[in-house]
């Protein structure tokens, strides 16, 4: 068949044309955030201030319900109006603060469009005033695994520091002693993609620590798919967080999406579930990256986990000052988020029998200051410029690979694929940082009692008034454009726990 180039022409306009409407037809999943009836911030407030009424009287998922979300009959009949008009639900936030549906994307993009564009738009599209937002129709920039592994040269000679050199390091033997363990607590391993939960109880077993507590997976956005990386970051939170606190049960909450959708849908479950009171989170991106819509979604999230007592341990980056790796000053999100404790990294020399343990700041240790958050209120006694904008990290802990830990996975440090046989991995970065910080908050609520929720209020408080004798202070070093310093520094935070001492003080908050 013989055409000319004008029928060609036309008939590649045809197709692109019809390929587009396909496109725009095609069935998509997507979140919808509902109306709130009260803020997040505002029972984050509640809980966090000492002259409230519900001072520490932490909110459950129940209560979240029905004090923010629509009336029951609004809510109904927002999912009546769906239904009707074809869009599938898929899942439901006990909340009744999200709901996940599919449908055609042109539907979705028509209801983001009314919903944005004017009042008068939004009510001729839903009879009554229950649906926000539209979530997931864009995927937003991919979050990345905040680990770093040791040089291959340097892997043949050190082997990782053990963990019973961790916890002698920091003080950790003297809380093990008077038997608080993490006994009766949850963490909750935010983290995407497919991982070996096997690896995960092997590497307890190979090192002594208690085998029996609950270690499971909690499906919630699909089945996500293997990738060794991101198996790596997974199984290395949830074994240094376990080894930290030996008691403690490990759930594992794994997005089969990496992106704006999955990350709210994965804090969400988690908050929605109301088991954990303790959830680390190591992997971000950089706070120019994420779009302002995304991190007003997420401030949300991350003030309604103060509000029922969940701390988030996030760790801070491992790019130092330099986010994106192209030179220039960047903070890291969401270590800038007000509502978590950002977990920074140092360079340990492990103790000895004869010699106490010391650190330096770690060169990549994420740290800075925000440029889109102000100052936290806790962080007012800092002085310029870390008063005015949200800074960062709070608190820090070993992260240097060349002081790193050895993880239990199935991985090939030269290729970063998946290895026929687990090995020990020797890494570093602040996702080795964060999830020892979360354990050792699981022994902090175990030793309670009770949760002692958001804890960065009263890290600040009591390390203003006598940061030696709750804390490491890491006085040098620099992550490039920020030096670690006496007291409080934009690399370290305030140091890492003297965790006996930490623990007896905060035992009696």
């Amino acid at each position: 068949m013989n055409f000319k180039k004008a029928q060609i022409g036309a008939l590649v306009t045809t197709l692109s044309i019809f390929s587009a409407q396909l496109a725009h037809a095609e069935n998509t999943e997507v979140i919808l955030g509902l109306q709130r009836q009260v803020s997040m911030e505002d029972l984050a407030k509640s809980v966090s201030d000492p002259s409230s009424p519900r001072y520490r009287q932490f909110y459950t998922t129940d209560e979240i319900r029905k004090l923010a979300a629509p009336s029951d009959q609004d809510y109904a009949d927002a999912l009546a109006k769906l239904q009707n008009d074809g869009v599938e639900i898929v899942s439901e936030s006990p909340s009744h603060l999200y709901v996940t549906v599919r449908g055609e994307r042109s539907y979705f993009e028509d209801l983001n469009s009314n919903l944005s564009s004017s009042v008068q738009g939004f009510l001729s599209f839903f009879s009554k005033p229950a649906i926000a937002r539209v979530h997931g129709l864009e995927a937003g920039t991919p979050r990345r695994p905040h680990l770093k592994f040791l040089p291959q040269a340097a892997a043949a000679s050190f082997s990782g520091i053990a963990p019973a050199q961790i916890q002698q390091s920091y003080g950790f033997d003297a809380i093990y002693n008077t038997g608080v363990s993490g006994k009766g607590q949850d963490i909750a391993i935010a983290t995407y993609d497919g991982f070996l939960i096997g690896d995960i109880t092997e590497y307890y077993t190979k090192n002594g620590i208690n085998t029996t507590r609950t270690v499971d997976q909690v499906l919630f956005n699909g089945t996500p798919k293997f990738n060794a990386m991101s198996a790596t970051e997974t199984q290395t939170d949830a074994e240094f967080s376990g080894m930290i606190a030996p008691g403690a049960n490990i759930h594992i909450y794994a997005s089969a999406n990496n992106g704006d959708a999955g990350e709210l849908a994965m804090f969400t479950k988690i908050l929605d579930d109301g088991v954990s009171k303790i959830i680390n989170y190591s992997w971000g991106s950089c706070e120019t990256e994420v779009t302002a819509a995304h991190r007003a979604d997420m401030d949300q999230v991350f003030a309604r986990a103060v509000a029922q007592g969940v701390n988030i341990t996030v760790a801070t980056g491992d790019s130092g000052s330099d986010c994106l790796g192209n030179k220039t000053t960047v903070a890291d999100y969401p270590a800038v988020e007000p509502y978590i404790v950002a977990v920074g990294g140092t360079s340990l020399t492990p103790a000895t029998s004869t010699t106490a343990a010391s650190e330096t700041a770690w060169s990549e240790s994420g740290g800075g200051v925000s440029t889109l958050y102000g100052a936290a209120s806790f962080q007012s006694g800092l002085g310029s410029p870390y008063n005015a904008h949200r800074s960062y990290p709070d608190v820090s802990f070993n992260a240097d690979p060349n002081t790193g830990e050895a993880t239990w996975v199935h991985l090939n440090p030269k290729t970063n694929k998946k290895a026929k046989t687990a090995q020990y991995v020797v890494i570093g970065g602040t996702s080795i940082a964060a999830p020892q910080w979360a354990g050792f908050l699981a022994l902090v609520n175990e030793a309670r009692g009770s949760a002692i929720g958001f804890i960065d209020p009263i890290v600040y408080s009591l390390a203003g008034q006598n940061q030696s004798e709750y804390f490491n202070d890491v006085t040098s070093g620099n992550d490039g454009a920020y030096s670690a310093a006496v007291g409080w520094d934009a690399v370290t935070g305030w140091g890492s726990m003297k965790a006996d001492r930490l623990l007896a003080e905060l035992k009696s908050q």
